[in-house]
């Protein structure tokens, strides 16, 4: 039986990734230089220093990728003090799985400083029992590393835990951790694969209560 559901952060409960995608092509353009949605999708499900190392892949080391990500992040700062929103059903989800005892913790890839300050915006952050971010590891998703230290956090096997996703990189991560996935995707669909490693794959969060219930 599940006793903890993990969140995953952005493009599950709050719809940051098409703000992110705005950003990251305002600051390209405002710079001259040229990314498309292709680079952008890999950055999705990402740390910050993965996003960089992908940036720098692209680009090579140096100005250029260096000068894309720090606009970006000054961008991104700014649109979410007035552009941020939930994911349908978000809040909702969040107050049935707590009324109904279950466990509810966060697990993102975003830095604490960010993840706060955007759960905060939106009437969040106090809802999560226990927290984990980005930092909190050595390795970010798909590496399994940050679901398992939220399981331990939460208190629970993984076995024991549900992980909420919406990108392929945060699904193989709860996946590979052992814990029961449900995705909700978002911009980007998920290959196959990972969608039948999934427990479940749904249309939104409100879908999300009944479906954890219904694991045995």
């Amino acid at each position: 039986m599940i006793k903890a559901v993990i969140f995953d952060m952005d493009g599950t409960l709050i719809d940051t990734e098409r703000l992110d995608m705005r950003a990251w092509r305002v600051g390209a353009a405002e710079l001259g230089i040229a990314i498309d949605d292709a680079l952008i999708h890999q950055f999705i499900g990402r740390s910050n220093a993965d996003v960089k190392d992908i940036l720098e892949a692209h680009y090579g080391k140096g100005e250029t990728a260096d000068a894309i990500f720090a606009r970006n992040i000054e961008l991104h700062t700014e649109m979410a003090k007035t552009d941020l929103e939930l994911k349908a059903g978000a809040a909702e989800c969040l107050d049935e799985l707590l009324a109904a005892g279950y466990h509810v913790g966060l697990a993102t890839s975003s830095r604490r400083v960010a993840a706060e300050r955007n759960l905060k915006t939106v009437g969040l952050f106090d809802k999560f029992e226990t927290v984990t971010f980005g930092e909190d590891v050595a390795y970010g998703k798909p590496d399994p590393a940050i679901y398992l230290l939220a399981c331990e956090r939460a208190g629970f096997a993984p076995e024991e835990c549900a992980v909420v996703e919406d990108s392929r990189n945060g699904c193989v991560s709860g996946i590979t951790a052992g814990c029961h996935v449900f995705a909700v995707p978002d911009i980007v669909p998920l290959p196959q694969d990972v969608a039948d490693g999934c427990e479940a794959v749904l249309d939104t969060l409100f879908d999300l209560k009944a479906a954890v219930k219904a694991v045995r």
